[in-house]
């Protein structure tokens, strides 16, 4: 099968950055409380208190969380203080045993300290003071991972060489099993693997500080296991190897400690024979397949396995038997290495622990092959001795032995592969009774049995290499060594078994011109040449037949099985598994129906770059990502990557505050955060008195606006749904200073004849709104009231504090006059008065005589409303007019309103 049909995405990545004072407990691990924002740990049973934590912290992700522990009894009182690089307060707290040990987030660069008091009873016992340096951390060039091409080593490269201060940096690389495989910023990686960087500073003390560590994988781009039938072989015997995924691709093999490797072919699977290896020792086996993908990029995997020594030993003849028939043969065993048995099959002899050198005889034996088996160290070692009677015989009377006359037929090609050749045994002498045996070299017995009143034998046998134990009458014939010609087949191979989803095209291994007939489980067949693929929908067991396209070649055909199963698509979706404070988020592959430990994940940026292959992600950048799964060991599941987007995270949010100062109406002063709400899920709000004493104004938790009547410091605190602070900031509230009220009067006075009055002017303010009859008609300083009612004055100080007046309007202009027009002398209650309504302020009375004289002037400048003015008796110089007919003239005037009036009139005055 193809292997992109099998994988389509390659590169192998995965990346896991962590720093290591607790980077993700801070947020992912604790539900967010209001009152309890630092995560503590148990107090500590150390009896005298000591400040204790790292003084040297790097910022990689945004921030950093440092742990100190003050120690000390469970009944001591802690009293912490974390001062910034600027005098800022950053954290200041007291309390219990709950205090013994803090967690200080440090989001910025610089120089901080940390004081730590703890009181015991009511003494102080222990003061102290810890400068702590925090400095960016170094630019992680570790990739998620490496590519291993075939043997070509990789390099791994911590941090950006360019970093200022390399040299202060240590380095431990790990492999994936804890040992230490380099000490420096670069590691060459020979092999496939997990590797683990430890970076940091040394301490004062000599401790590590500003611990990272940075993990990348290397491996090469196909996912594939080679399964192999043992670990260890020995000599005589054989292995085979297998890919657990139907790839094509080339098999090597190479001795331990040399670099030349051999190939073996392309195929399915392989089986090594120890006789084609040149000596015992270590042995790899490589498969190699290359990814259309990636063509340029071979992915190899090995595996090794030991070749032993099988066990030595020496076979002497002492003494043959006299005659086919006479069991007094005599031969020696001598082990050549120590054994730890040595049997001997026809004796029933088993002997354990021989020492080499050792000699062990057997002796009153008959003529026969002899089957010795000899083990060490796990190996076995079959040896096939013929003990053969003399030739000629010596005894007085031996047994007569007719020549018998064998044949050997090659094996020969059938239908579907090939049929066992044959061994033909004729008895000149007629029918005969007896025994036979064929045994193997190398393996034993295979074929016993009885000859009963026969005059010929056949037997069918594979072709090989034979000897022939024949038995007549209580004589051994001659031991007959011979071979059975092997007939060739042609050469393909298939996997054992396979994993369909779905479907899975299915392409016999071979190098020769093949025509293929695969038998499907339903009873199906189909033909086709090599090359092309058959398409494989159904579980069950299969067959497969391979034929010559060219008879003319003379190899047999040859039939193969295999198995498959059949397997539904995989569901899966990435999802967040957890998010930290600092914007490092950890993805997780569901996976639905399967073990995730029997399926190939792959993790894709936006490049196409496989940048994690575990079920889990430790992505390193944001943008578009996609996740895929494929079932291991199958053929290709037709399922799309399904695509997901890391976003930025938003760490901080502007904190923009705004409060007026409190006034004396209403004596209060409202604080507004502006922000944004849909981030910071979560507000704190802190009072600080004018001598700094704190106080939490739990009553505000979440409101983004809120109402105080106190003066101080005001301090607001964001968090989002983690319960991560995102956001602060503080602002002072004052008492206003500026309490003068507007100056204006109760009433004042309009003329609607021609509005000649001067503007009002209720003094300096900030705002101005003028309201009549609560209708706002002028945002002005001065103002012109133009209409008769009641007015409002809403003004506003530049601390935002407002003030309230109001005042009457009448029309000074629309007035009346009241006077008589007749008047008695001497009589009080009847003489000449004016009465003027609200308007006049001054008021001008000329009385003339019919002849046009003045008799009498009067002027008047402060007028009050319905009081009399003007007020005459009738008199002229002290005495009364005489009675008639007079002419009053009324001048009246407002200067202010700007108009004059003249009213005449005539007065008849009686005596």
């Amino acid at each position: 099968m193809p292997v992109k049909d099998q994988f389509p995405y390659r590169k192998i990545g995965f990346i896991l950055i962590l720093i290591c004072i607790s980077l993700s407990s801070y947020a992912l691990k604790e539900r967010f409380e209001y009152t309890n924002l630092i995560s503590l740990k148990s107090p500590s049973n150390t009896v005298n208190p000591e400040l204790v934590g790292p003084e040297n912290l790097c910022i990689v992700f945004g921030g950093v969380i440092g742990t100190y522990i003050g120690g000390g009894d469970p009944g001591d009182v802690y009293s912490w203080l974390v001062m910034g690089p600027n005098g800022e307060e950053i954290f200041n707290r007291s309390g219990g045993s709950q205090f013994e040990t803090i967690k200080v987030s440090f989001n910025e660069v610089g120089i901080y300290n940390i004081s730590l008091n703890v009181r015991r009873g009511t003494l102080d016992i222990y003061t102290s003071n810890l400068q702590i340096k925090v400095q960016k951390g170094p630019e992680l060039a570790l990739l998620p991972d490496y590519l291993l091409c075939g043997e070509t080593p990789v390099k791994l490269t911590a941090i950006d060489p360019q970093t200022s201060n390399l040299s202060s940096y240590s380095f431990i690389w790990k492999d994936q099993n804890g040992n230490i495989v380099g000490n420096e910023n670069d590691l060459i990686a020979f092999t496939e693997g997990f590797y683990i960087v430890e970076l940091f500073l040394r301490n004062s003390d000599g401790s590590q500080d500003c611990l990272i560590t940075g993990s990348s994988f290397v491996g090469p781009p196909l996912d594939f296991k080679i399964q192999q039938s043992a670990v260890q072989i020995c000599e005589g015997s054989s292995i085979q190897f297998e890919t657990d995924t139907p790839l094509t691709g080339e098999w090597f093999i190479r001795k331990s400690g040399t670099s030349q490797k051999t190939s073996l072919g392309s195929a399915f699977n392989i089986s090594i024979n120890a006789s084609t290896l040149p000596s015992i020792g270590v042995y790899e086996v490589i498969f190699s397949s290359f990814d259309p993908n990636l063509p340029e990029c071979q992915s190899e995997r090995k595996v090794a396995f030991e070749l032993k020594e099988a066990p030595k030993i020496q076979i002497n003849i002492l003494e043959k038997p006299d005659d086919c028939g006479n069991p007094n043969g005599n031969f020696t065993v001598q082990a050549a290495s120590s054994l730890d048995s040595l049997v001997v099959e026809e004796l029933g002899f088993v002997s354990g622990n021989i020492s080499s050198g050792q000699i062990i005889n057997f002796d009153n034996l008959k003529p026969q092959i002899y089957t010795i088996r000899s083990y060490s160290n796990g190996c076995e070692l079959t040896n096939l001795f013929k003990l053969e009677a003399k030739d000629p015989p010596t005894s007085p009377n031996p047994p007569t032995i007719v020549q018998t006359n064998y044949d050997f037929f090659p094996e020969s090609c059938s239908e579907n592969g090939k049929v066992a050749g044959q061994l033909r045994i004729q008895f000149p002498q007629g029918s005969v009774v007896g025994n036979y045996r064929i045994m193997a070299l190398g393996v034993g017995s295979i074929l016993t049995g009885k000859i009963e009143d026969q005059d010929s034998l056949v037997v069918d046998l594979d072709g090989g290499d034979y000897l022939l134990e024949l038995t007549i009458d209580g004589c051994t014939y001659p031991i007959e060594e011979f071979r059975i010609e092997k007939k060739p087949q042609v050469e393909f191979t298939v996997p054992t078994s396979i994993n369909i989803c779905e479907f899975f095209d299915f392409v016999p291994e071979t190098n020769q011109n093949l025509i293929f007939t695969l038998s499907y489980p339903d009873g199906t067949s189909k033909t086709t040449d090599a090359q092309n693929p058959f398409q494989l929908t159904e579980s069950g067991n299969y067959s497969l037949v391979g034929i010559p396209k060219d008879p003319s070649t003379g190899l047999c055909p040859k039939i193969q099985t295999f198995s498959a199963t059949l397997s539904q698509s995989i569901i899966f979706e990435p999802i967040l598994k957890e998010e930290d404070c600092f914007g490092n988020k950890i993805y997780e592959a569901k996976i639905e129906g399967v073990d995730p430990d029997q399926t190939s994940i792959r993790w894709l940026n936006e490049s196409g770059e496989i940048v994690g292959r575990s079920t889990v992600l430790y992505p390193t950048a944001f943008g578009d990502y996609s996740l895929i799964v494929q079932p291991l060991g199958s053929g290709f599941c037709p399922v799309s990557p399904i695509p997901f987007e890391i976003t930025a995270p938003i760490l901080t949010v502007p904190m923009d505050l705004e409060a007026n100062k409190i006034c004396p109406e209403p004596g209060f002063s409202i604080i507004k955060l502006n922000t944004n709400e849909a981030e910071a899920v979560l507000t704190e709000w802190i009072y600080f008195d004018l001598v700094n004493n704190r106080k939490d104004l739990t009553e505000f938790a979440g409101l983004f606006e809120i109402t105080v009547s106190e003066v101080g410091t005001y301090e607001a605190v964001a968090y989002n749904r983690l319960g991560c602070e995102i956001g602060r900031n503080f602002i002072l509230v004052e008492e206003s200073t500026l309490l003068t009220p507007p100056n204006l009067e109760d009433r004042y006075g309009i003329c609607s004849k021609e509005n000649t009055i001067p503007p009002l002017d209720p003094g300096d303010f900030a705002a101005y709104s003028w309201y009549f009859e609560q209708e706002l008609v002028s945002e002005n300083r001065l103002f012109k009231p133009s209409e008769v009612g009641e007015y409002t004055l809403i003004v506003t100080t530049v601390d935002g504090c407002e003030f309230v007046a109001s005042f009457t309007t009448f029309d000074a202009c629309d007035f009346e006059v009241v006077f008589p027009t007749a008047m008695v002398l001497d009589d009080p209650s009847r003489d000449f008065r004016v009465l003027v309504s609200e308007g006049v302020t001054e008021a001008d009375l000329y009385i003339l005589n019919r002849q046009g004289a003045l008799i009498h002037f009067q002027t008047v400048n402060d007028i009050a409303a319905e009081v009399p003015i003007l007020i005459w008796d009738g008199k002229t110089d002290g005495k009364s007019i005489p009675s008639g007919t007079y002419v009053v003239v009324l001048m009246l005037r407002n200067p202010i309103y700007g108009f004059e009036e003249k009213i005449t009139s005539s007065l008849f005055v009686i005596d």
